[in-house]
């Protein structure tokens, strides 16, 4: 029988009006993410997230080493098979249930560094909903977008609705002769 040797993290940033929340990584010893969570200790929140869509540690150099026994103590190995949902899991459930339409785009599974490269205008939207921007909301790069929503208060149907709506004024690149919303408006003055 082969072990893995598993390795572990954590970094922590403070959430205004929440206290600290923690995000703990367990990894295979190549830094393949195996399963995370984020907790904020002052609420009591905890979202765990045992399949990441993110596999791979976007900048270690960041985190903090950890000890196995302090990840177990809040995820313990034997809820490691889907004993618990995550709730980024269920976010995505009532989103469908909701009727928020299919996202294109933007996932809240992706993480922040991600939304970031699909749309220049990401940083400006998040910084709208205070998140990033100045010095008291500060997020992380690489946290997901549910995460970041969780740990805000921010409705995350919202705001990947406005986040999709970036794309709206975006050709496509596929039809060239598809002009954006802004060129019909430019068109429609002249």
């Amino acid at each position: 029988m082969i072990t893995t040797l598993m390795i572990y993290f954590k970094t922590s940033q403070v959430v205004p009006g929440k206290g600290d929340a923690w995000m703990y990584y367990e990894c295979d010893d190549d830094q393949t993410v195996r399963r995370y969570m984020t907790l904020i200790p002052d609420t009591g929140e905890l979202d765990k997230v045992p399949n990441p869509f993110i596999k791979k540690l976007q900048r270690p150099d960041m985190l903090q080493p950890c000890e196995q026994e302090e990840f177990y103590r809040h995820w313990p190995p034997e809820e490691t098979n889907g004993a618990q949902s995550a709730t980024q899991d269920v976010v995505k459930d009532q989103l469908k249930k909701d009727g928020v339409r299919a996202r294109m785009h933007f996932d809240p599974n992706m993480t922040v560094q991600e939304a970031m490269f699909v749309h220049p205008q990401v940083a400006e939207v998040f910084a709208a909903f205070h998140l990033g921007g100045c010095s008291s909301c500060g997020i992380s790069e690489i946290e997901t977008v549910a995460q970041v929503c969780m740990g805000y208060g921010v409705d995350i149907a919202m705001l990947l609705e406005v986040l999709e709506g970036l794309m709206d004024d975006m050709p496509d690149p596929a039809n060239k002769n598809e002009t954006t919303k802004a060129d019909e408006k430019v068109a429609n003055v002249e």
